[in-house]
């Protein structure tokens, strides 16, 4: 017995007049309608310019579809989007503290009253005395199986690493 492959998910609207749906029918009539309106109205240059706007129009939310969906409901979703206020659900809860702030305003006049020139002064002469960068000296163990020497990195992590002398 031979299986077959059944399609499913299929949206297809009923053809009610030639190739048009009624919903197209009806928009495509109604922008035929205003245009006859607009004939009576206006003269035959603003009747024209009019009538080709109105007629665009239907014809567009006829037919174009945008990711699947009809002009019509992109066109709602996007009015509703743009009308209706924005509501914002949560919130994060902040607890109130108390910060001492007088050391902070003591720093902040301090490095007001400094001037550009002072303050690289400061940062050089912390580099150069070991008060910013400070290296650790290296202290050696000795062991049976041979030296080990506690190395400092930069970042202040202390490692153990066996010393080899060339």
């Amino acid at each position: 017995m031979s299986t077959f492959q059944v399609p499913q998910f299929i949206e297809e609207k009923p053809k009610i007049i030639s190739f048009f749906t009624l919903q197209q029918f009806l928009l495509i009539g109604g922008a035929a309608v205003v245009s006859i309106v607009l004939y009576y109205i206006f003269s035959i240059f603003l009747w024209i310019i009019l009538s080709m706007i109105v007629v665009g129009i239907a014809i567009s939310f006829a037919f174009v579809k945008v990711n699947g969906q009809d002009l019509h409901k992109v066109a709602q979703s996007a009015f509703r989007y743009f009308w209706n206020p924005r509501i914002y659900v949560w919130e994060r809860a902040m607890e109130e503290t108390s910060i001492d702030t007088s050391s902070i305003e003591k720093l902040s006049s301090i490095r007001r009253a400094m001037s550009i020139q002072e303050k690289i002064k400061n940062v050089a002469e912390s580099i150069t005395t070991g008060k910013l960068f400070k290296q650790e000296h290296e202290t050696v163990r000795e062991n049976k199986k041979g030296k080990y020497e506690v190395v400092t990195y930069l970042t202040g992590e202390k490692r153990t690493a066996k010393r080899i002398d060339y």
